[in-house]
């Protein structure tokens, strides 16, 4: 139920993007919008000092395939994914060009 919450609402953000995991917990998020594509570090941080919601840069685990993404888990319940995605969305408005 989680996983699928999160593919829905992230599908519907502008500047996300992401391919439905497996059977683990987490799924690494593209960063498509040009500002963030090439500093993912940055936009983790940014997200959390604005937002109070914590992701993990992608190029923390792999300079090449992880770069422009972030890991996000999707154990938490939907109440508390549906907050993390709602700021996720304000901060995204809010640095779109």
């Amino acid at each position: 139920e989680q996983r699928k919450y999160c593919i829905e609402r992230i599908s519907e953000m502008k500047g996300l993007e992401v391919e439905e995991p497996g059977g683990a917990f987490y799924m690494f998020v593209k960063l498509t919008d040009e500002k963030w594509h090439n500093d993912d570090k940055k936009f983790v941080l940014d997200l959390l000092h604005e937002e109070h919601v914590l992701v993990v840069h992608g190029s923390g685990f792999s300079s090449r395939l992880g770069k422009g993404h972030f890991r996000l888990v999707y154990l938490p319940q939907i109440t508390v994914l549906k907050e993390a995605f709602d700021r996720i969305d304000n901060f995204l408005n809010r640095h779109r060009g």
